[in-house]
């Protein structure tokens, strides 16, 4: 079979199916909080402590990291998920951050206090391609909230994580995906 080139909207209709933890990604600069939803985010390495993230170079929240060198990745609970569409642009500016309960670590940068987990970083690394940015945090402090189930997004959809026991086939009719 002949190779074609992968376009655009092939590539993205493969990387739907492929299931994330939903964070918040958070920064401040010149006295103003930005935020976005991301599933773009995952540990690097752990010595020294460094986190990943994509961001879109159109999003504010980009324009926010590249200038403070600063970034907060805020790990979502499964109830999470209004917060999440308030911050993939149901809501736009401060209005975002009125209804939760946010402060600050070791960056400035914004840290939902009842995250599963956030992550305050410093960008130590920076690497341009395509349509985003790359940016490598150094973790300066973590914040561990209450134990949890995270929030996941896989095919354009919210979703919980079920267990399951080893070799269990999914119940019948079961829709995990569901909210």
């Amino acid at each position: 079979m002949e190779a074609k080139p992968v376009d655009a909207e092939q590539f993205k209709t493969g990387m739907r199916s492929l299931a994330g933890a939903v964070s918040i990604i958070t920064s401040a600069h010149a006295g103003r909080r930005y935020g976005m939803t991301a599933t773009a985010v995952c540990s690097a390495s752990a010595e020294p402590p460094t986190v990943l993230i994509c961001v879109n170079k159109l999003a504010t929240t980009h324009g926010a990291i590249a200038k403070s060198k600063l970034f907060c990745v805020n790990v979502l609970r499964a109830d999470d998920w209004e917060l999440s569409t308030s911050f993939s642009g149901a809501q736009t500016g401060e209005g975002r951050f009125k209804s939760r309960d946010w402060a600050k670590l070791a960056t400035g940068s914004p840290v939902l206090i009842d995250s599963l987990a956030s992550f305050d970083c410093r960008v130590v690394n920076k690497l341009l391609h395509g349509t985003h940015t790359i940016f490598l945090g150094q973790v300066e402090q973590v914040l561990l909230g209450k134990k949890g189930k995270p929030l996941l997004y896989s095919e354009g959809q919210y979703a919980k994580l079920a267990s399951l026991t080893l070799g269990e086939p999914l119940p019948e009719g079961l829709d995990y995906w569901g909210f």
